[in-house]
């Protein structure tokens, strides 16, 4: 579609959930930048910084304002990308919460974009929760979605299924 564009595929983290791992094998590959707002890349923050610089360039050219639909790492967000992004203004950008043990990460990514100047009312953070795994519950869920309003995002539930399907 037009404004989408993939910038690298692959990640280095390895969630039982996802299936980016099976495909990437724990590399991010960074591919030749083509123009566009929408960033589908698995991975945008654990490119190199030379990758992530040139991508933010691209961005300013472009007539509408950036989203990044591929997701954002909360455990990799630095200062300074953070300030590239607001430099930018991106109209929307996602991130996830899928585990308890993502959760301080989640707290520091919220920090580390206040301090570049973003604002809890611009809603421009938004971040999915997945629900109903294994060992999940609703109580836990629900606990997970408000800790992603108290750190100033907009959270949106993700129900898990696996890889046939089923819930």
């Amino acid at each position: 579609r037009e404004g989408m564009t993939i910038t690298s595929r692959g990640c280095t983290k390895d969630c039982w959930f996802c299936s980016v791992p099976r495909c990437a094998h724990g590399v991010i590959r960074e591919l030749p930048i083509q123009d566009g707002w929408n960033i589908l890349d698995d991975n945008i923050l654990g490119t190199s910084e030379h990758h992530f610089l040139e991508v933010i360039e691209m961005l300013r050219r472009q007539e509408k304002r950036a989203i990044f639909s591929g997701g954002l790492e909360p455990a990799l967000l630095q200062l300074w990308q953070a300030e590239l992004l607001k430099s930018i203004n991106p109209k929307r950008m996602f991130t996830a919460y899928d585990t308890k043990d993502d959760y301080e990460p989640l707290r520091q990514m919220a920090k580390t974009m206040w301090d570049a100047g973003f604002k809890p009312s611009g809603h421009q953070v938004k971040c999915y929760c997945l629900c109903g795994y294994d060992g999940d519950s609703f109580d836990a869920a629900q606990k997970r979605m408000e800790q992603i309003m108290d750190v100033g995002f907009l959270p949106f539930a993700m129900l898990f299924r696996d890889d046939s399907g089923s819930v």
